[in-house]
């Protein structure tokens, strides 16, 4: 809880936080005293608050870049993809212009090799068509007639390319008949205007070449036609090439275009210099007019100059390609810009100079996340160094990541160390299993956990220390592994040794006396009985029944105390447990009346057990099962041999309990909110449980609200 105590010159408040534990001490059923132990936990709670809310944000940073880095891996493929493709090309227009100009002389054969262009192109559109992630086809003749669709588009027809492919578009789709979108396509093809208009320099240039070659070779076919019929259907088959070969360099241009690209190329040797529209736009240049080399360089952070022309000296040596990024003043928005360029130097041929040809994208937000999540990771390392939790981060296959200063400050081992071989070897040996255990589970299960442990610390010491973890996962869902953070409880602990020091010498102080008052009861009941006075032995029972109640509660106190400090004896014997069972229900009828107990034994059984450990455990839940169900009602015990087990259980026809409170029934000092008003401690089932496991067994219930509740316990049967 919070309470704000006053500063050192009275004249503000601190504030603070407190951890309070009270323990109510019972007199004739009623509270008459509270045993209150308060802790100062400000420094914890504070710190511990904010970190979570850091630990949390840089979590959710962290899943962003390693997104932002698979987007920028796969920029990389489809960049170097769409370069390669336009190389290609632009190899194939060069060789297309030479046998335009060589075609007087080798007519017949250049028929020939633009049929192999021509399918050549073919399949490279058809290459790129297929394997672009934006949905594309072609659509033949006024007819319409659908070819090559690629996967994308398949999958927003939702139909088999069996059915599409060499039909009408309108036959596959009837209902475009009544849309604008036919005669779109009937516009562009008697037009031979495109609606959407995305050219780049380098590729109309070369375009306007052929053409020009075109109107040349029409003009020496026009005089070859008097004297040679075959020459002119020769020439006007080669015409047909060109246009479908013109298609070709049309679909290509727009297929890169719809990547969101700019396109540029330089010849060095000249100076001559082409860039694409939206390669303007990335750098702020106007859309019309001439652009220079040195324009596009005036943009760039003069402080990356030098990497621009390292990497343009290293594909002319290299004859690689590039990959270059760097910051740009954007002088239309007023702001700084990254982009990144991957291009190839091509060698001289054919008379023509060297040049760089190259694909342009804009990563301004891309490097504005790493930059993010580089200052958020710094600011959260600055935060985890400076605190004194113990943070650390483990990847998905369980290999730590991170260790803050404060695993090295307590453990004596470097950085290094810590990250090749860890700390689970100093964990004590008999905490080691059980935290790992914990560890690993909640590993493969992928939950949080919450564990315990002593770990030895430089000095030789061992320290305890309260271990949290929680599970990374990323925008996809996928595991991505832990962040723990853990705190030294070590003063916790023994605060929590002397105060059960006190609780066992309290206890043991009180029973000396009750022992003494529960003999003079006992003669006073003996002189009643002989004097005939029923009314001083029935005060008499009631205070020895009261006796005995205190005794058992002052019993389980010292259990609890020894059994945290490690001197909670078990001495095991040979015993009938059905006797036992029926010696506690014939007392449970002497001390109350409220209810009927059932007792149901199949067989004689023998276990080898604490008699007396056992025997306050069945006490412990047939007082449970009559203090929590109606008077008059029934409760029943069974005993039954159970898979080499001894199964005790104990029904009532209580209240029952909510599946919440089931999990926590068996911890220490823990009761059912509601239930209050029941007298008890809450360490009778704790205690229960910790004997029962002592004795290699299990304990549970089952329960429904409003119907009652079994707690049954089971431990082994003595072996012949």
């Amino acid at each position: 809880f919070q309470y704000d105590v006053p500063s050192a010159d009275l004249k503000s408040t601190k504030t603070s936080w407190w951890q309070s534990e009270i323990l109510p001490i019972m007199e004739n059923e009623e509270v008459q005293y509270l045993l209150v132990t308060t802790y100062n936990i400000t420094e914890k709670i504070l710190g511990k608050s904010e970190l979570i809310e850091s630990i949390e944000r840089e979590n959710k940073l962290s899943i962003a870049l390693a997104d932002t880095h698979e987007e920028l891996a796969a920029s990389n493929e489809e960049l170097q993809a769409n370069l390669e493709d336009l190389l290609s090309t632009n190899e194939k227009l060069t060789l297309s212009r030479k046998e335009l100009q060589l075609l007087n002389d080798e007519l017949e054969l250049r028929i020939e090799r633009r049929t192999k262009d021509l399918q050549s192109s073919r399949l490279l559109l058809q290459n790129i068509i297929q394997t672009t992630t934006v949905a594309m086809t072609l659509l033949k003749g006024r007819d319409l007639i659908i070819e090559h669709p690629n996967p994308p588009m398949i999958n927003i027809w939702q139909r088999k390319p069996e059915n599409v492919i060499g039909k009408k578009i309108t036959d596959v789709f009837p209902e475009l008949e009544q849309q604008r979108f036919p005669k779109l396509l009937a516009e562009v093809f008697e037009t031979g205007k495109r609606k959407l208009e995305q050219s780049e320099a380098e590729l109309q240039a070369t375009t306007e070449e052929l053409a020009a070659s075109n109107e040349e070779l029409s003009a020496t076919n026009e005089e070859l036609a008097t004297t040679n019929e075959e020459l002119q259907e020769a020439q006007e088959s080669l015409l047909n090439k060109n246009e479908e070969l013109s298609a070709t360099e049309e679909s290509l241009r727009l297929a890169l275009a719809s990547g969101n690209l700019g396109i540029y190329s330089i010849e060095p040797e000249t100076g001559k210099f082409d860039i694409s529209s939206k390669a303007r736009e990335f750098y702020g240049l106007p859309d019309k007019g001439k652009i220079t080399w040195a324009d596009v360089i005036n943009t760039v952070v003069p402080e990356y100059l030098s990497v621009i022309e390292e990497a343009r000296d290293n594909a002319l040596l290299t004859k690689q390609p590039f990959d270059v990024q760097y910051p740009i003043y954007q002088s239309t928005t007023n702001s700084i810009k990254w982009v990144r360029v991957v291009g190839k130097s091509i060698p001289k041929s054919n008379n023509k100079p060297a040049r760089f040809l190259g694909v342009i994208l804009d990563i301004t937000s891309e490097i504005e996340y790493m930059h993010t999540i580089e200052e958020s990771e710094s600011r959260f390392r600055s935060m985890a160094e400076a605190t004194d939790v113990f943070i650390a981060v483990a990847d998905e296959t369980s290999n730590a990541t991170y260790f803050n200063i404060s695993w090295s400050k307590l453990t004596g081992r470097s950085m290094d160390d810590l990250l090749k071989f860890g700390w689970a070897d100093l964990i004590h040996p008999e905490d080691k299993e059980r935290y790992l255990s914990i560890y690993l589970n909640a590993f493969e299960h992928k939950q949080p956990f919450t564990g315990e442990f002593r770990i030895l610390d430089k000095e030789g010491n061992y320290s305890w220390l309260l271990a949290k973890g929680s599970p990374r996962f990323n925008k996809n869902g996928d595991f991505a592994g832990y962040i723990s953070s853990s705190v030294d409880i070590s003063e916790l602990k023994k605060d929590e040794i002397r105060k059960n020091d006190f609780i066992g010498m309290v206890s043991h102080e009180l029973k000396t006396p009750l022992t003494a008052i529960s003999g003079f009861v006992q003669v006073l009941q003996s002189r009643a009985k002989k004097d005939d006075d029923s009314y001083t032995l029935t005060a008499l029972n009631r205070t020895y029944n009261q006796v005995k109640k205190m005794t058992v509660m002052i019993n389980g106190f010292l259990n609890v105390s020894r059994l945290e400090s490690g001197k909670l004896l078990i001495e095991k014997s040979d015993f009938q447990l059905d006797d036992l069972l029926k010696e506690l229900v014939e007392e449970s009828d002497l001390i109350q009346f409220s209810h009927k107990i059932n007792l149901s034994v199949s067989e004689p059984i023998t276990v080898h057990a604490d008699r007396d450990k056992i025997g306050s455990v069945i006490s412990n839940l047939l007082s449970n099962a009559v203090k929590y169900s109606p008077s008059g009602t029934d409760v029943d015990v069974r005993c039954e041999i159970l898979d080499n087990n001894a199964l005790v259980s104990i029904t009532d026809d209580g209240i029952g309990i909510d599946k919440e409170d089931i999990e926590k029934l068996f911890n220490r000092y823990y009761r059912v909110g509601k239930h209050h008003t029941i007298s008890g401690f809450g360490i009778g089932l704790y205690l229960s449980s910790e004997i029962i496991e002592r004795h290699n067994g299990k304990i549970g219930v089952r329960s429904e609200v409003g119907k009652g509740s079994t707690f049954y316990f089971e431990i082994p049967l003595i072996k012949n």
